[in-house]
């Protein structure tokens, strides 16, 4: 415990002196240098672009189910079923999904969307930080929902403890992912302009797919369509 307190502060002291592991923190450091690099900048832009390219195949799935969950909730339709169930039944259920969706994009252990995109989209940074300002006062409500009945059931207790919590503060939740979704659909918007090399990326990543022989459900150009990335002419 000694020593590790020791190392510790000789640490503290070498940083707060400039100095690193192994030596100063100076352009002439390997390790500095290589993160000022235009090619380091490049493999961290690139890398960060096949994370949102997930996120996006994600993120679609979300806003396929909210149009469910909403249309349910609303009772536009009534899906068949030989057990009279109603449009708030399978509202209910959906609801389990998307919460779940929804807590993954957020969370630091997950996606951790809102730091990616605010990488990715620094134009659109100060709007970012405002959705996530209104979202975190219900975040460990909905981190809950997804730990304890969503993704994952916990003990009878905690199961329907953080069901409770949701209902108890439903208006809110349901807010917080409305903002998500259409702070999501105005970057959908933005793709274009803002993340050009986004095709590219996704192409250099398919074709590893190929050559892997993994498949992705359909052919290229109808995979690029069905979850929304720019088609090819």
């Amino acid at each position: 415990m000694v020593i590790r307190a020791g190392r510790a502060l000789q640490k503290h002291q070498r940083r707060q002196r400039g100095l690193g592991a192994r030596g100063p923190l100076s352009a002439g450091n390997p390790r500095r240098a290589r993160r000022n690099d235009a090619g380091y900048a490049e493999k961290m832009r690139r890398d960060a672009l096949r994370r949102y390219i997930i996120f996006r195949i994600k993120a679609i799935e979300f806003l396929d189910l909210g149009v469910l969950w909403q249309g349910l909730k609303r009772k536009e339709f009534l899906p068949y079923t030989p057990v009279n169930r109603t449009a708030d039944d399978f509202a209910w259920s959906i609801r389990t999904v998307v919460l779940s969706w929804f807590a993954l994009f957020i969370d630091k252990n997950g996606m951790d969307v809102i730091d990616l995109w605010k990488e990715l989209f620094p134009k659109h940074r100060a709007e970012i930080e405002e959705v996530w300002t209104d979202i975190q006062p219900i975040w460990r409500i909905v981190r809950g929902f997804r730990d304890s009945a969503g993704f994952h059931a916990d003990k009878p207790r905690r199961f329907f403890g953080s069901r409770g919590e949701v209902i108890a503060h439903v208006k809110d939740v349901s807010s917080a992912v409305d903002k998500f979704e259409r702070l999501f659909r105005k970057l959908l918007k933005v793709e274009s302009s803002e993340l050009p090399e986004l095709g590219a990326v996704l192409d250099e990543f398919l074709d590893e797919l190929d050559t892997a022989g993994v498949r992705y459900e359909q052919p290229r150009q109808q995979f690029r369509s069905h979850y929304m990335f720019p088609t090819k002419a």
